[in-house]
């Protein structure tokens, strides 16, 4: 199962992509544990996205793709613009403004534990963020 919403990337959209993950959570059966971990990561990513704004001001909408697989889901979160994976920020100060003003605040620390795996990759100017979660545990999670 593949769905996607396109949204501009502003934080009254959120609960717009929080409703429509939502849905497909629901659609797919997915454990509440991890489902309440996907739409809590998922925020924090799309906070930190739209927070960033700020700083390209030719950022595109937020198209938001989710696919559903027997062992996993995964939620796509795309943006063009200029560079920026929210999940490896390595300035401390940027870190830190970010976790202060974006809404989430939960910090990308906890995000890397909530999520079984991620992807960051560039194509066509665009940002995209792979969030992985797989439907049963895995005993030896990937660390980031």
């Amino acid at each position: 199962m593949n769905d996607e919403i396109v949204v501009l990337p502003m934080f009254e959209n959120l609960n717009i992509i929080s409703e429509f993950l939502q849905e497909q959570i629901k659609q797919a059966r997915l454990a509440s544990r991890k489902a309440w971990e996907l739409l809590l990561v998922t925020d924090e990513i799309c906070s930190h996205v739209i927070q960033f704004r700020k700083y390209d001001s030719s950022m595109g909408k937020l198209k938001i793709t989710w696919d559903a697989y027997p062992d996993k889901v995964v939620v796509t979160i795309e943006t063009p613009g200029i560079p920026f994976n929210p999940i490896e920020l390595n300035s401390k100060e940027i870190v830190k403004e970010e976790e202060e003003e974006a809404l989430g605040g939960m910090g990308i620390h906890l995000v890397k534990e909530m999520i079984d795996d991620y992807v960051y990759s560039r194509t066509n100017n665009t940002n995209i963020i792979k969030l992985i979660k797989f439907r049963r545990s895995k005993r030896n999670k990937c660390e980031k």
